[in-house]
Formats: structure tokens, sequence, C-alpha cells
């Protein structure tokens, strides 16, 4: 071990190496990641091919793979000096920044071009998501005057909001504001259709023709003083979310600073005033709410967004840690200091988190846990309007968008495209530790020596380093691994714990297969299967055959159910074969998961 023998850095800290082992699933072959303290950065494979960074609280990452996914994890704990220590953390926190923003110029790229495909075109042009809108409609459609129809009584916040916009900008402000952005949509256009590639800043003809729409229509919900629909926030009369005086108080300071920030907001000059005037009005009537009731109310953050792109802003394992979230950030309630947005946007947070996990533990069919979107993100659907624009501008435009889009999936393609042994996880752990070794200042000028020096020596991506068990081998062998340790699966666990309180022989015969296991209950995320292979190795041919039999069975059923599961039985049945087929030769893949599982929380405990 060269790494073991060398002396330590002075001033050193430690970070650790994850290995998750093998199951079904996502990373069937295992997987790697880094830990910062409480912090896990990991690369994942997201459609359409790429590899892509993230960034997850440890708790919350050793929930989901330890626990749901059912996968042990096991670390060697890394020295290294401070200054390394440093580099590492920052140069992680630069790759998530710089592809979340290249993904979401992606994203905004793609929106563009189907933007311009609705241009004039005969066919309907799809349904558009308008951010923050649905916390008061569920469908918009433009029109030359506001017209929205308010059949739920005045909104008591946005009449005195509304008020006040007049008094500081006079009577007719929002009316002629009002107008002056429809004149503005009647008349956008693209500043140069043909123009190859964003400049940096710049937005899309789509992002400008969204914005104005945005602002209009919450013009359009300030002017008709439209009150949040039923379901746009959360309450419940739980005594964890029993408001005290102080708390009270420092809400009710809040609201009037968020009502004055958006009186300021409406006379701004950034582009996209119209996102945070909504969330700031359905915050008043939370805030409102909240004051009213005596117990916190927020709005709710569930989101039901797809987009690859997105950035992960909360796994449903982030839970497990919500309720200290939620107490964390409620004691700021109670602090001298006033409340501001990253106070107030923590507390809503965790309390949606706390709100999603007491719905799963009184209401089955929600134990799905739902993810959260970063910031209050209800959309509600609208049209796209068609804009005005001559056929030979449109045709420049469609050419123009299609060509930029195309140019910059191939730039990203080209930077982070995914591939199985040349570029996964591992390889990618590996390529941004040398790196950053590279360009310290006290660096060598040969890479390699530079990683010896920082590290306790130099890997790549040679084989079998992509493979992740064998690059967790390879890090314990040659970095300067002070300690190692594992974390068993959720199913270990249960089974150690069964140990103590009844016969061993029972419980390996009880929990050695998926019929009779009391931990286990089979779901549609695994594909059908006997026995446990993993508890045991010589039996585990034996075994595997009946797992590969099951597998065919299932994909024996997916021919019949074809017609309407879309092959989906087909699929798992293949599946199963696959992760079956390693069984034969003593090598165990699959372990079972707990996709349903929930973390361990009492409402109200201390």
């Amino acid at each position: 071990m060269p790494g073991a023998v060398a002396a330590g850095p002075a001033a050193a800290q430690t970070f650790d190496f994850l290995y998750i082992e093998a199951n079904e699933g996502n990373a069937s072959g295992g997987h790697a990641a880094l830990r910062f303290g409480e912090q896990v950065y990991h690369f994942q494979h997201v459609e359409p091919g790429l590899i892509r960074l993230y960034r997850d609280d440890f708790a919350a990452f050793r929930f989901a793979y330890a626990d749901q996914q059912n996968r042990s994890l096991r670390g060697h704990r890394i020295e290294v000096a401070a200054e390394v220590y440093q580099a590492l953390q920052e140069a992680c926190k630069r790759r998530l920044a710089q592809q979340n923003r290249e993904l979401g110029q992606l994203r905004d790229l793609q929106e563009d071009f189907e933007l311009s495909l609705s241009l004039n075109a005969a066919e309907p042009a799809p349904p558009l998501q308008l951010r923050a809108l649905g916390y008061f409609l569920d469908t918009y459609r433009l029109t030359p005057r506001p017209a929205l129809a308010n059949d739920r009584g005045d909104s008591p916040e946005l009449v005195e909001l509304r008020g006040m916009a007049a008094q500081h900008y006079g009577p007719e402000f929002l009316a002629q504001k009002r107008q002056a952005l429809w004149q503005e949509l009647q008349t956008l256009s693209p500043s140069d259709p043909n123009e190859p590639a964003l400049r940096p800043g710049q937005l899309t003809f789509a992002q400008h023709y969204k914005n104005r729409l945005l602002n209009l229509a919450a013009l359009d919900v300030l002017l008709a003083a439209l009150p949040p629909r039923s379901d746009a926030w959360l309450t419940a009369t739980d005594a964890l979310f029993r408001l005290s005086a102080a708390q009270r108080n420092a809400l009710s300071q809040y609201r009037d600073a968020t009502r004055a920030d958006l009186i300021r907001l409406l006379h701004s000059q950034r582009p996209d005033w119209g996102y945070p005037l909504l969330v700031g009005m359905a915050r008043l009537h939370a805030l409102q709410q909240s004051l009213t009731s005596g117990h916190l109310t927020v709005l709710d953050r569930r989101s039901a967004d797809a987009d690859p792109y997105a950035p992960a802003v909360d796994l449903p394992a982030a839970l497990q840690y919500s309720r200290q979230l939620l107490n964390t950030a409620n004691a700021q309630l109670a602090a001298l200091e006033p409340l501001d947005e990253r106070g107030y946007a923590a507390i809503e947070h965790s309390a949606n988190a706390l709100f999603a996990l007491l719905r799963a533990e009184t209401e089955p069919d929600a134990a799905a846990l739902p993810r959260f979107s970063n910031t209050p993100d209800k959309a509600a659907v609208g049209d796209w309007p068609r804009v005005p624009l001559p056929a030979a501008v449109s045709a420049a435009y469609r050419a123009g968008a299609a060509k930029r889009l195309a140019d910059y999936r191939q730039q990203l393609f080209e930077r982070y495209a995914y591939h199985l042994w040349q570029r996964n996880c591992v390889t990618e752990i590996f390529q941004l530790l040398n790196a950053t070794v590279a360009a310290l200042p006290e660096a060598a000028a040969d890479p390699i020596q530079s990683a010896e020096h920082a590290l306790g020596a130099y890997l790549d991506s040679a084989f079998p380093n992509p493979i992740p068990f064998a690059a967790f081998d390879r890090v314990g062998q040659a970095y300067r691994s002070i300690a190692s340790y594992r974390l068993p699966a959720y199913r270990e666990r249960q089974i150690r714990a069964r140990y103590r309180t009844q016969p061993d022989w029972w419980v390996d015969l009880q929990e050695s297969n998926s019929l009779s296991s009391s931990l286990y209950r089979w779901h549609d995320q695994d594909a059908a299967f006997v026995f446990f292979t993993q508890d045991a190795v010589w039996p585990r041919p034996l075994q595997g055959g009946f797992n590969l039999a099951a597998a065919a069975l299932e994909t024996g059923y997916g021919l019949l159910s074809w017609p309407w599961d879309q092959g989906f039985h087909i699929l798992k049945g293949l599946k199963g074969g696959a992760v079956s087929l390693p069984e034969l030769v003593f090598f165990n893949i699959r372990k079972g998961s707990f996709p349903q599982l929930l973390p361990d929380f009492k409402p109200g405990a201390g």
C-alpha cells in the first residue's frame, strides 16, 4: 500500500471514496461517490446520454442507496492536506454549477426550437408551462384586456397590494403597464434569426416571449385580486407546526417586508419580474393563513417536473432529516434578526418535506414520496398565442433555432457523453481528482507526480478502474487511506435485528426467499425472483437457476400482457434474466429493494 506507508500531510483533512454495491435498477454494476463531510458528490447517467454531477446530503444519500435500494455502502477515508481538501471541494462545486448552467441553457434552446415550430403553424401548439401561475390558475389564455374570471371572491391581500401600487405609482399604473406589455408581445420579434449561437447571458426568443407572457399573467392576477387555489398551500394542525407568539411576530414582519418588496418589484427593470411577483403574492396568502390559524402554512412545492436537465434539488430521502431542518429553520423565527427570503425559503422547503412524510404515513396510496422544486414552481398551462412574424422571418428563425440547438447539444456531448467503460461515475471522479491536484499552485509539472504527492497515487481510467468495485480496491491500496468502513444495507440490518429475538436457522429460512420473507414485498420496480442469493455463496448457482426460471415466467407473461402494458413485463423479465445469469457463476447483483420505505420519523417526537 504505497499511500499507507507515506507520512500524512501536515494540517490534514479527510474525504471519503464511497463504493455502493450493485443491485438491480440504476447503477446495476455498482456506483462510486466522493464524500466531503455531510455532502456527497456523484456522477450519474442522464438522458439523452450525458454524465452529470449531483450533490446530496449524506443522510439522504445513505437512505436512498442503503435503505430504499438495499445496497451496502463501503468507504475509504483518504487523508490529504487542508489546501488539497479545499481545492477538491471547490472543484466539485464549480463542476456542479457549470453543468447546471449548461443544461439549463440546453433546456432553453430546446424550448426556443419548440416555439419556432409553433409560429404561424396550422396545427395547435403544445401547451406552455407557466411557472408559479398554478398557485392561482390551472389554465391561462391571453386576451387583449384583463379577463380573468374570479368566482372565489376578491383576495384582501391583493386588494391591499393593488391599492398600495396605485398610491405609489398612480391609479392608472397597473392598467397602463398591462397595455404596454400587450403591445410588446404583439411586436416581439427575434433580434437576429440567423445568429449562430447565443452570447453569454443572452436570452432566447422563447425566454423573452415567456417572460412577457408571465409578466402579463401576473398583472392579470393582481388586477383581478384573484385568491390562490385551494390546493396552493399545505397546512396541518399537528403540534409540530404550531406557532409561538414570537414566531407569529416574525412572520408578520416578514409579510410586511414581502408586501413592500412586491411594490418595488412592480417597477423593476428585470425581464422576468412576473415569476417573483406571483410567488410573492401567493406567499402573502400563506403568511396570512399562518397568522390567522396559528399553525404554519406554506406553498406546495411538490414538483411534477420530469425535465431531465433540471438539477436535482431534493431526494425523497431528505425527509429523514427534514424535521431537524424545520426545527433549525423555525429557530430563526424566534431569533432577534428579522426573517429574510433565505430563512423563509428554508422553512418552506423543510415543511414541504414533513407534510409529504405525514401524508405518506397516513395515506398508503401516497407512500411514494414526491420530488420538490427548489423554489415555489406550481405551473399553469398556457397557450402559445401566435406571434405575427413574416413568413421569411419565421423560416429563418426556425432554421436558426434548430442549428443552435444541434450545435450546443453536440458541444455538451463532446464534453459529457456517457460511456459504460470510458466515461462513467468512476472515471469522472478520477479525472476530477487528477485535474484538481494538477492545478494546485505547488503542483509538479508532471500530473502523475502531483497526484502521488497530494493523494498518494495516480489513478486513471485504465482497466479495471472503470469498474466501481475494482476502483474501490485500487483506492484502498494506492491512495493515502487511513481507515475503511462498511455501512450495511437495510435488509441485512433487519435480519441481524431478528437474530436477537428468533433462532438463527428460522430467520435464515424465512428470509432466504421472496415468498416467505417478512421483510420484502415484491413491487413492480423489481423483476420477479425467488431467492436472495447474496446470503450464501455455494448455493448461489442453484438459487440462480430458480431466479432465472422466474424471469422466464415473467417474460412469458409479458408476451401475453404486451397489448395493455406496452411490453413492461417483457422488459422486466429480460432484466431479471440478465441479473440472474451471474448467479450461476457465484456472482450476485440483485438484492431486492424497498422503494416504499419511509424514514424513521414520529411527528411531534423530541
